[in-house]
């Protein structure tokens, strides 16, 4: 629109911030990484009878650090007195139903209105008139004296594409914030599912039910080896699944997140994935139980599952935060906090296994000692008599029965955590 034979853009920013203050921006970038971008918005100053202010700012990026610095458009080193005189035209914030208010759901809202070419000399302010950029959509913490504060946990969005924005007609963000992209969703659940349930189920099995279900078969083999097979299978096909879902979504790219902590999740990702199609690759390999080598297969097998399971941890946590997830709630960190309950409950199942292994221990290897007797005498004996006889049945262990409780117990919280994260990811 013209005003006074200058063209403005009218923009409306709406996001949820806390009652101590906060901001809602939209940023201007010509790349999918933050820093050197423009930026407008408005915030609330924390107190009901003072007006929702406006503010001109921009992002910079240190080049040696990448460190991301947010700054008022006044601390620009070449704005001077005489630029800041023309700036006050730069943003129209009242009259015609423009201006600002803060509701009592925590809303804050905001409709203004920016000149598409900015003043000459500052290029920072963008130009909104052929150049496209990706937007920034971003809900923060209070202002300080420099700049606008850090962004509300799940409180930035960029959007996929970038855009003309002078050439927008009734524009809309629909990411921001707080919403993710269902691809990425996808991939979080998939993640979710394979890690926090059919990895975490899969280990306790393989490390402390060996000795369970001893005279059991299922398809042929050891119960706890058929499940732990079936499980780790699982994971194995829902990572991989999980890795195509984000590699669709970023079109086959390098994740662009350049701040910490979201800097390491693609690193750790890629780690994990790497752990995790190498384990049953090594299981193919794996020697006879009787075999000299065996322990050192056990061993390898067993660092690299447990180091790609540790890690798998934090890449999850930090998935969780980022806004392609779109799972927090303002400065509610409850994905987190849920899967952070449920690894210390994961971390007490396998301490009570260990304490009750080291109880039963001798009781269980009396019992076993027992049983491989009784085999030697039932094989010799085999070789001289021609009749049936029958075979010694391998002895249950010693304090089963809380074994049955803690797995049960386990695989039924492991199952509600991991479809409750499924559902927090797919429907917030």
């Amino acid at each position: 629109m013209l005003i006074e034979g200058t063209e403005y853009i009218e923009f409306e920013l709406l996001g949820s911030v806390p009652r101590e203050g906060g901001y809602v921006s939209l940023g201007f970038s010509e790349d999918q990484i933050k820093g050197n971008d423009g930026v407008i918005g408005c915030y609330y100053p924390a107190k009901y009878d003072d007006p929702v202010r406006f503010f001109v700012g921009y992002n910079a990026r240190d080049p040696r650090t990448g460190e991301v610095t947010n700054k008022f458009i006044e601390t620009l080193p070449e704005v001077t007195y005489v630029f800041l005189s023309s700036l006050k035209n730069f943003m129209i914030t009242e009259g015609e139903n423009l201006g600002g208010e803060y509701t009592m759901e925590g809303k804050l809202l905001c409709r203004f209105r920016r000149m598409v070419v900015p003043p000459e000399h500052v290029d920072k302010l963008k130009d909104l008139s052929t150049s496209q950029y990706y937007l920034i959509h971003t809900r923060g913490q209070k202002l300080t004296s420099s700049g606008f504060g850090e962004p509300l946990p799940g409180g930035e969005a960029f959007a996929p594409h970038p855009v003309v924005v002078s050439s927008l007609v009734y524009g809309s963000m629909t990411g921001a914030p707080g919403e993710g992209d269902s691809t990425a969703k996808a991939h979080g659940a998939c993640m979710v599912l394979a890690w926090v349930f059919c990895s975490s189920v899969g280990i306790i099995l393989a490390r402390y039910y060996k000795d369970v279900w001893p005279n059991s078969g299922l398809f042929g083999q050891r119960v706890w080896f058929q499940l732990h097979r079936i499980l780790q299978i699982s994971c194995v096909f829902l990572t991989i699944l999980g890795l195509i879902l984000i590699l669709i979504r970023l079109n086959g790219q390098y994740s662009q997140t350049s701040t910490w902590p979201n800097l390491m999740h693609p690193i750790l990702g890629i780690i994990v994935i790497a752990l995790t199609i190498l384990n049953p690759l090594l299981a193919l390999c794996r020697c006879h139980p009787a075999h000299e080598r065996r322990p050192w297969f056990n061993w390898i097998h067993f660092i690299v599952g447990t180091l790609a399971y540790i890690l798998a941890v934090p890449t999850m946590m930090i998935g969780l935060r980022l806004p392609a997830a779109g799972v927090l709630l303002a400065s509610k960190d409850y994905p987190s906090a849920i899967l952070l309950f449920f690894m210390i409950f994961h971390v007490i199942c396998e301490m009570s296994l260990e304490i009750h292994g080291c109880i039963y221990h001798k009781r269980n290897t009396n019992q076993r000692r027992e049983y491989e007797e009784a085999m030697d005498q039932y094989t010799a004996a085999i070789r001289v008599q021609s009749g049936p006889m029958h075979k010694p049945d391998e002895p249950n262990p010693s304090g089963r029965m809380f074994k049955y409780f803690v797995i049960g117990l386990h695989a039924t919280v492991s199952a509600i955590v991991a479809v409750l994260l499924v559902i927090i990811i797919a429907v917030n």
